[in-house]
């Protein structure tokens, strides 16, 4: 009686532990990615490295930060761009849109508190795809032959 009390007991935890489901793409996507370019985009010849985040969640919808700190330094001297938005993955791409993003008002500024980052409303919405690659360690935005952008290179952090 007693084995037969133990194999019903069992049945559960053997069928539970036998599942082969590759994880969903959002599930694989989920954790921060970041980018860094140094330079200097205002006045002046001091050179910053602009980090940019992007935080992918489980849910689709992500968020993202541009912040400005001094070359290999820690600190956060201002702000660029924060925001959130939302994600989907097909073909081995992920298109993010961007949703609500508060910007720089000034052009010619290497940065700015976060407070005085401006809301901006995209009409029609900012998207932005990019391509993924090495088992999602690495997204990689693309240009057209004849379009004149920039390619942006977020490797995985978290």
């Amino acid at each position: 009686m007693k084995k037969y009390i133990l194999l019903i007991l069992a049945i559960p935890f053997l069928f539970s532990s036998c599942s082969d489901e590759e994880p969903s793409p959002e599930a694989r996507i989920a954790g921060v990615y970041e980018r860094i370019i140094q330079g200097n985009l205002g006045w002046g010849t001091e050179q910053f490295d602009f980090v940019g985040t992007l935080d992918f969640k489980n849910d689709g919808t992500f968020t993202f930060e541009e912040v400005t700190k001094n070359i290999g330094g820690d600190e956060i001297l201002g702000y660029r761009a924060y925001g959130n938005g939302t994600y989907t993955i097909e073909n081995n791409k992920v298109t993010i849109v961007k949703n609500e993003a508060y910007l720089q008002g000034v052009a010619d500024s290497n940065y700015q508190p976060k407070s005085e980052l401006v809301l901006y409303q995209f009409d029609p919405p900012s998207f932005i795809i990019f391509g993924i690659t090495e088992n999602y360690k690495t997204l990689t935005s693309g240009c057209g032959p004849l379009e004149n952008c920039l390619v942006l290179t977020y490797n995985r952090v978290e």
